[in-house]
């Protein structure tokens, strides 16, 4: 993730720098030159230059940036970075990435965003019955299970049994034994493409007709259609249970912070006291916007979305996680389509319906790039392939690998041979017992995948913008990993040196004054009392907690650490002094606070520092790289061409 947003944060600079003779001169470096037009192309990309003129101070800090932007480049190609196998391979996947939108059809695109997005809008409730039947099944396979599934279809449809004992007794996915085949309710992007589409096109309490997926044929029912209810926040506290024998025990510790808070006693408190799901303890127990199709336990969902009110909160509900208190935070309707039109469109490409954008594009690619198929070609080369092919184990002969073109794109001839290869590489068993059959969906397959291929090769050439884009990746990947070689992994695996700057340093990384002491909150009188008696023998945190709670779990909990002014609200309030200091009751708690030590200012070992210190000496690194790489490139800025910039 570093190496991308570094990529990403370098992308605004392009390297082609201008010739012009006559333009004005930026700066200088070694024997390189930036010329106006290239400044202000990058600085351009990154800042509005139509509605705000830069200032001449946001002109220096820019440029000062872009020179030691241009400096590490320019050591990175003198070192043949860019050479490497490691390089062009992971340059080679972000080109990839890049290439996508110009492979899709925007418009198309729009179509499946919009119809993803009103389908946000509401969820559905399916049950549904499954016959298995894959792809490449003998024709008599699958009208078998075509039959199969009609003749289940039209049982219902006359009420001779119902769906869901047609689900449970003859549906051959396996989850149907103890759903009856339910799959709840659900929204875009849950199921797979072809099943979302018939669930969103068959009415409530309608059966569907028919279909099939990567998985067989199905028929589903539409139990239900809601308005989704949006998104909800809700805080939780939480009391694991490990296994059945836990369970109990669990309850009545639950039962109790049930009864604190109906009481009056504050959630956050209780929170920070006693709840066990360490992931959102710190955090007042929030945890993150969810949906009601979220994957969390059902009764979790179901008792979160009935809480009415902001503020309100659940009693105790049991998951297979544990017992939890819920209560409501925020909720929330779906958000405009402006606002997710980016996240669903990442979806689409990544989802099952992008391929209705993939044949329309195909279909324009074949038509831009002069595709050309030769019919007589592909009918004598399947003449060559024998039924070896259905097992997966074909082996060409010489007459499948000869240099007869079966199809053109431009100028590029596809032969025999190109497309025996690509056979050899995909070929799997196959149930059908037909060769035609399995050599035509190579073919379709292989011009659909070269047709693909020959438009993103030829990319910078249509496309001014992907070349240059191209060029801010390399360069970008090129600086990542330099930058990453002279300061981020040499200031972890430098130790010594670390160690040494941190010696020079150590007066920049100080400690205020500071107390060791404990914070002990009691439930009542009585348990302050007990607690107090123990404190002054001494005696362990650990077994003061085990006495005093042995049969109040809630009876008493403590806070231990060295603390600075600002890191404990309750140490702030007292006076700094050793021993102890009683807090004014709040209800029936009592809090009393051990002051154990005063500790004076001291430096902080470089083990508490770890993560200041190593990100100053990285600093420390950066500035003399870059005064090394001045020596190296001399600079020379034009006060005369930066005086002409924006202008």
């Amino acid at each position: 993730m570093k190496k991308l947003f570094f990529i990403a944060v370098t992308t605004f600079i392009t390297f082609n720098a201008l010739s012009q003779i006559k333009e004005p001169i930026i700066f200088t470096f070694g024997t390189d030159t930036v010329f106006k037009s290239e400044f202000e192309r990058v600085y351009s990309k990154n800042n509005d230059v139509k509605t705000k003129q830069p200032t001449e101070k946001e002109i220096q800090d820019y440029l000062e940036l872009y020179i030691k932007f241009k400096l590490k480049v320019k050591e990175a190609y003198s070192r043949q970075m860019d050479t490497s196998d490691e390089f062009i391979k992971e340059l080679g996947g972000y080109r990839k990435q890049l290439a996508q939108p110009y492979l899709v059809d925007n418009q198309v695109t729009d179509q499946l965003i919009l119809e993803a997005y009103n389908r946000l809008l509401e969820e559905v409730n399916v049950s549904h019955i499954l016959i298995g039947c894959a792809k490449d099944d003998l024709p008599k396979d699958t009208l078998i299970a075509f039959k199969k599934i009609s003749d289940i279809r039209k049982q219902i449809s006359e009420n001779k049994i119902s769906f869901d004992s047609a689900a449970y007794n003859l549906s051959e996915d396996p989850s149907a034994k103890s759903n009856n085949g339910l799959l709840g309710y659900f929204s875009a992007f849950q199921m797979i493409y072809p099943f979302e589409n018939m669930a969103y096109n068959t009415g409530k309490g309608e059966v569907s007709q028919a279909f099939r997926t990567q998985f067989g044929y199905h028929i589903l029912k539409v139990n239900d259609r809601r308005p989704s209810p949006g998104e909800i926040k809700v805080a939780h506290i939480m009391i694991r249970f490990n296994n059945d024998k836990e369970v109990a025990a669990a309850k009545e510790k639950i039962d109790a912070i049930y009864a604190k808070l109906k009481q009056g006693e504050n959630f956050e408190d209780l929170v920070k006291q006693y709840s066990e799901d360490y992931s959102t303890k710190g955090n007042k127990g929030e945890m993150t916007w969810f949906k009601s199709t979220a994957q969390l336990p059902t009764d979790f969902k179901e008792a979160s979305f009935a809480l009415k009110t902001i503020g309100d909160y659940s009693a105790p509900v049991k998951t297979d996680f544990g017992w939890h208190i819920i209560k409501k935070l925020e909720q929330k309707g779906i958000a405009p389509l402006a606002e997710q039109k980016e996240n669903l469109k990442y979806k689409v490409s990544r989802d099952d319906r992008s391929h209705i954008s993939s044949k329309v594009v195909l279909e324009r690619l074949k038509k831009e790039n002069k595709f050309t198929s030769n019919e007589k070609e592909l009918a004598k080369f399947t003449e060559t392939v024998d039924t070896s092919l259905l097992r997966g184990s074909w082996l060409p002969l010489a007459k499948s690998k000869t240099n007869a073109v079966i199809f053109t794109i431009g100028i590029q001839k596809y032969t025999y041979d190109d497309f025996s290869s690509f056979i050899m590489n995909f070929q799997t068993p196959k149930k059908t017992d037909n060769v035609g059959f399995v050599v035509k969906e190579f073919y379709n397959d292989y011009v659909e995948k070269m047709n693909f291929s020959y438009e993103e090769d030829h990319l910078e050439e249509k496309y001014k913008d992907f070349k240059n884009l191209m060029q801010e990746y390399r360069d970008g990947i090129l600086l990542f990993e330099l930058t990453d070689k002279m300061v981020w992994s040499k200031s972890v695996e430098d130790t010594i040196g670390l160690k040494n700057y941190y010696e020079q340093n150590k007066t920049k990384y100080m400690w205020g004054t500071r107390v060791d002491a404990a914070v002990f909150d009691c439930a009542d009188v009585k348990a302050a009392k007990s607690v107090k008696k123990l404190v002054k023998k001494n005696l362990p945190d650990t077994l003061i907690y085990k006495k005093i709670n042995a049969k109040d779990p809630l009876a008493l909990s403590i806070t231990r650490g060295k603390f600075e002014k600002g890191q404990n609200e309750i140490i702030d309030k007292i006076t700094w002094k050793e021993g102890i200091t009683d807090l004014p009751p709040n209800g029936n708690n009592i809090t009393f606070v051990k002051i154990y030590n005063v500790m004076e200012p001291t430096p902080k070992e470089l083990n508490e520092i770890m993560g200041l210190a190593t990100a100053d000496y990285q600093a420390y690194l950066e500035t003399t790289w870059i005064n090394e790489l001045k020596a190296k490139y001399p600079v020379s800025t034009n006060t005369t061409g930066i005086n002409t910039l924006f202008k």
